[in-house]
């Protein structure tokens, strides 16, 4: 499972509350694909619902719980599998990943203004508009911006 890819931005979370569902949505057409979503798991508890992203484009879910192979034990704690396992879906590793991503989107956009600030004839125009995407997206995470 290591070589599949995540389902395509942009992404979103949309909300029905007549039919008490929330699902994450994405990919091409826009929001066409239901990415993640939420259902019962016995009688107690819940799991998700996951594209399978090896069918390209098509919206084939699976219950997490149910695809051994995006189930992995934590590295030195097998023993524990049972009841405390990793996830390895491409998806649920990029949300997962999501906060050190910001971070680091944070990090190289004020390494990039600074250059663009003290070093204005090293820049080009492509900087600029990187450090512009940067901000957006830094603000669209944070709830800046709607």
């Amino acid at each position: 499972m290591s070589d599949a890819k995540h389902t395509p931005g942009p992404w979103r979370w949309e909300l029905n509350e007549k039919h008490k569902q929330i699902h994450l949505v994405g990919g091409k057409p826009q929001y066409d694909l239901t990415i993640i979503q939420p259902t019962r798991w016995g009688l107690q508890n819940a799991t998700f619902l996951i594209r399978d992203t090896a069918h390209d484009g098509m919206n084939i879910m699976h219950k997490l719980h149910e695809r051994r192979d995006w189930i992995a034990p934590f590295k030195g704690r097998a023993h524990h599998a049972d009841w405390c396992a990793g996830i390895t879906h491409p998806d649920m590793r990029l949300i997962a990943t999501a906060p050190d991503l910001l971070e680091a989107l944070k990090t190289l956009a004020a390494g990039l203004e600074w250059n663009i600030d003290n070093h204005p004839t090293v820049m080009n125009e492509s900087d600029a508009e990187a450090l512009e995407m940067a901000k957006e997206v830094i603000a669209k995470a944070t709830g800046e911006t709607a």
